[in-house]
């Protein structure tokens, strides 16, 4: 740019043409940035992610067959305690039984 036929202070070609240096040098730079961004291999950091998420698979497999076996477990001990529970409640309601014929025969001396 001549000062002669810009309309700008002379010390703004100066300015700008740093400027342009600069950009280009810049752009340059990403350039060189991105070919060697597209030359690096990803297969093995995309294998280490796929064998990461098989070891995260296997370990969830394995945390499901023990959550399984352990609802079983609880399910079986619901059972016995059910069950337990019932026969607790029918021998209450013998003894309250007896518990009334024997203060009926004994003239309300029990009880």
């Amino acid at each position: 740019m001549s000062s002669a036929t810009s309309t700008l202070p002379a010390h703004w070609s100066a300015i700008l043409d740093e400027m342009h240096l600069r950009l280009d040098h810049a752009i340059a730079s990403a350039s060189e940035r991105v070919e060697n961004t597209a030359s690096v291999d990803h297969q093995p950091f995309a294998r280490q992610t796929h064998l990461e998420i098989e070891k995260w698979c296997d370990r969830l497999a394995r945390l499901r067959t023990y959550l399984e076996s352990a609802e079983q477990i609880v399910q079986s001990v619901d059972e016995t305690l059910e069950s337990e529970e019932r026969a607790i409640r029918e021998n209450l309601s013998v003894a309250s039984t007896l518990r009334q014929k024997l203060a009926t025969v004994g003239g309300g001396a029990i009880g």
